[in-house]
């Protein structure tokens, strides 16, 4: 997959709209989205896709197997998913999520991509609506965009997963609080890639276990 393609197609992409929930520790989640694209050859028409994304049950330790994290994402998914590995490895191989792409349908409107988005935020709005989706992205990147948001989202929620297990035992049930700690420092580092507020999370926890000057110059790489 051409890395300047893909660099295009994610500077087309944004998120209108997030979820306010994590995904689920102990649970699957099922997020449902609204993908709104133009249409190169149809001028003032948007294709809009729609679906549900199901984040399966975050899994500890597992074999990385990062080429089939991602089912029903489309013909692109194994090129884009390949691309994606080398920002999102340290995070997968802490927790392994799994994420299936169900129930897509598409169709085309006779309206431009900004009203649809705006009538779509404003019928969530109304029914108040809090754990869908609305992302606008380029019509040939609409698995790419997709794949991203469920990764972006598998960082966000990764704290407050990984606190879920610790509190159970199931990360240390041996003793091995140093190896435990170890692993919550990497996913750590690789949420506060796209999510500024992680840092200070992260800056927090290597103090509280003594390993600042360990990992130093690779926190302050962050910023």
């Amino acid at each position: 997959m051409d890395a300047s393609l893909i660099a295009s197609f994610l500077k087309q992409t944004k998120v209108l709209r997030s979820p306010q929930k994590p995904l689920s520790t102990f649970g699957a989640t099922k997020i449902e989205y609204h993908l709104v694209s133009s249409i190169e050859e149809l001028e003032g028409k948007t294709r809009l896709r729609e679906g549900s994304v199901v984040s399966q049950k975050p899994q500890i330790l597992t074999p990385e197997a990062f080429k089939e994290r991602f089912q029903g994402f489309g013909d692109e998914a194994r090129g884009f998913s390949e691309w994606l590995s080398s920002s999102y490895r340290d995070l997968l191989r802490a927790l392994e999520y799994n994420f299936q792409n169900r129930d897509l349908a598409a169709r085309v409107l006779s309206e431009k991509p900004q009203a649809v988005a705006d009538r779509i935020n404003s019928e969530l709005d109304g029914r108040g609506v809090k754990d869908q989706v609305v992302i606008g992205c380029p019509d040939g990147g609409w698995s790419l965009a997709l794949m991203k948001f469920t990764l972006d989202e598998a960082a966000r929620s990764f704290p407050v997963n990984v606190k879920d297990l610790d509190r159970r035992g199931l990360f240390d049930p041996g003793g091995k609080a140093q190896e435990r700690r170890r692993r919550e420092i990497e996913g750590l580092f690789a949420a506060a890639k796209s999510n500024p507020a992680a840092r200070e999370e992260l800056g927090g926890k290597l103090r509280d276990y003594g390993l600042f000057q360990e990992y130093e110059d690779r926190f302050l790489g962050l910023f």
